[in-house]
Parts: C-alpha cells; structure tokens; sequence
C-alpha cells in the first residue's frame, strides 16, 4: 500500500499558522515525517512531499498512485478555540480514514475532540486516492502548542495508527523510529539525502556529480528545486515501468520541478547546464503539472541526449 504523506505549507515560501513561537510548516513537518517512519516500520510504501503549491501536491500524489493522501495541518483562530480535527472529501472511503485517525487522537491525546467533518479543500477534491486532512491542535492556544511540542511523538504515532487501523493492519508500531530532519543527511548546500531514496525502500544513493549540476541549476533558479523521484531500486522501478537499465536505478538521475518559474523557465535553465540526459514532461494543453528529468549517465561529461514526452 502507498501512503502520501503532505505535511502542509512550507517552511520558505508559506510557513502557514504561527503561534506561540512555533510555525505551523515547522511543526507539521517534524511530525509528517514520525508518521512515515512508522508506516515504513509496519510494511507501507511511504512518500512524504512538503509544498506550498497544492496543484503540485495532487498531481504528485496521483502520479505515484497513491492509495491514501494524509494531509497535516495546526489550526489557528482566536487564541481561545482548541481541540483537533479531521476532514475528509466526503466519500466513504475518506470518511472512514478520517473516522479511525481522529479516534486514535483523541484516545491518544488530552485534546478537545472537534469531530469528522466534510470539506472541499483543494488537496482533498483533486486527489484520486482517498484523502483526509487533518488539523492536529490550534498552535495559537497556549495548551494546545504545548501538546504540539512536548507530544510530537503521539500526534504521530496516533495518525500512523489511524491508518494502519484503516487497513485492518494489527501489526504493532515499534516504540522509536528514525525521523531524520530537512537538514540530516546534507548532499549539498541546498539539497538532502533523503530527497533521492527510493520510494519503496528508503534506500538509495546519488551521484556527487548530479547533485552539482544540480546547484549550478539552483543557483541559476534562485528558487528551490522540488526533487520528484531519485533512485529508485530494481523491484521499484520495474513496477514503475521504467526500463532496467533506468539511469534512477544507478542513483545519477533526478525528476525535478522548480514550481516557482514555470516549465518553460525551468526547461531553458535546464538547458544550459550540462546534463548528460534531459527528458521533458511538458503541462498537457499548456496547464496542470510537469517535470523534467536530468541525468548525468556520462559522468557529466557534456555527451548529451535529449527526448520529449
């Protein structure tokens, strides 16, 4: 099973909700990513996205066929309102996810029980897989910042077990799990190891050359570069339908978006470094979603082929 897991807005461009010192992109990531730790722990394919674009989000999710979309989020009001709460798309299948999510919290943590509730938020509308979003606590009140802090590890382990509960999954969740943070793992100034494992396994490696070419891509940009898909293992990329000898599967090749400028920017910028490989995934009729994948199967060595989709 596939997990999308989305913890909401992003720590650069939108930090969403703040409150009590704490920002909302901050706090949803650090438990976004608990979350993945435990359902990879119990057996579940896991991909974690943080990204204030919400068309990116939906067509990332629908891209990797995910089977579930989870959606992370702090409330925010008066200062006064608290509790936690859960809303799906309204379907069945989403109602009842947001069913078993909310009652893991709340048998979990001392927080106001809000409910299940029906909304027509973006990322739950345009989303194939069942969604649900769920507003962990209200990071503006005073109490319930406090549980946000001190019991990170509950939120996560509560929204983990919602949806292990989902599956009818018993299976216990282990009582740690490595939660690596954005900045663990360093690749490069502005890129992280974990950007490029393997959706399936968590396993992976990447060559130092294209995580240079990938700076001066950077650099050029000026705006951040959101990593697709990186390695991939053999057993990954044959469901995937990628071809065996996949530059992905030798860790030298990246799916990438730079949301911020566009396809056509981003296809230009692209263009003048010196991937050996670049293949472009234009918006079908000039909108929606689109990557552009890069390659350096010659080492970097300016040998270059080139294909549109």
């Amino acid at each position: 099973m596939r997990i999308f897991i989305n913890p909401g807005h992003d720590p650069q461009l939108d930090p969403g909700a703040c409150g009590n010192g704490l920002r909302e992109a901050d706090v949803v990531l650090k438990i976004g990513r608990r979350v993945e730790g435990y359902l990879r722990a119990v057996g579940y394919d896991v991909k974690l996205f943080q990204y204030d674009g919400l068309g990116e989000i939906c067509f990332d999710a629908n891209a990797w066929k995910a089977d579930l979309f989870v959606s992370i989020h702090c409330n925010a009001a008066t200062g006064t309102a608290k509790g936690t709460e859960t809303f799906s798309s309204g379907g069945m299948k989403s109602t009842r996810l947001a069913e078993k999510i909310q009652a893991q919290l709340i048998n979990s943590l001392p927080v106001v029980n809000r409910g299940v509730k029906t909304a027509g938020f973006y990322v739950l509308k345009n989303t194939d897989a069942p969604a649900v979003l769920v507003e962990t606590a209200f990071i503006d009140n005073p109490d319930d910042a406090k549980l946000l802090v001190e019991r990170e590890d509950d939120f996560a382990r509560a929204i983990a077990r919602g949806v292990t509960d989902y599956f009818q999954n018993e299976k216990p969740l282990p009582d740690v799990v490595d939660t690596p943070t954005k900045s663990s793992g360093a690749v490069g100034s502005h890129f992280n190891a974990s950007e490029f494992v393997c959706h399936c396994c968590g396993q992976g490696s990447v060559d130092p050359r294209l995580i240079e070419l990938l700076e001066r891509l950077r650099t050029k940009a000026g705006k951040p570069i959101h990593v697709n898909c990186g390695y991939r293992c053999p057993s990954h990329n044959a469901e995937v339908g990628g071809v065996p000898n996949s530059q992905h599967v030798l860790g030298t090749a990246a799916d990438i978006t730079i949301p911020e400028i566009g396809f056509e920017r981003a296809r230009e910028l692209v263009e003048s470094i010196d991937f050996d490989g670049t293949g472009f995934y234009p918006p079908l009729d000039g909108g929606g979603a689109w990557f552009i994948h890069v390659d350096v199967r010659d080492g970097g060595s300016g040998s270059h082929i080139e294909w549109w989709n």
